[in-house]
């Protein structure tokens, strides 16, 4: 007995490197916006006299630096991302140093 096939075509060569490059891009812009958010959180945490609040935006600022740090090396940057990323990065841990964490 025959059985019609509901396979989904495979998808061509281009469109696979559509779809790279629009991942990569993604992955871009979540490493951008998290190195934003540590920022933030490491700005609430240099200007809170609450103590509980203070360390816990500065944990989250730092589990933000090194999620970025780790996953930088798995993205494709441009030279302009690389540096945009590098600069924030620097920011960030000197933020992250001035409230106590150690590097």
């Amino acid at each position: 007995m025959w059985h019609p096939s509901y396979a989904a075509p495979k998808p061509t060569t281009d469109e696979l490197l559509a779809f790279g490059a629009q991942l990569n891009r993604t992955k871009v812009d979540f490493l951008k916006i998290d190195v934003e958010t540590a920022l933030t959180f490491a700005g609430i945490a240099m200007h809170t006299e609450d103590s509980v609040k203070r360390l816990r935006n500065r944990q989250f600022a730092r589990k933000a630096y090194d999620t970025v740090v780790r996953l930088m090396s798995r993205v494709d940057l441009s030279d302009e991302n690389a540096q945009i990323l590098t600069r924030k990065l620097r920011r960030l841990k000197s933020e992250l140093q001035s409230l106590g964490e150690v590097f």
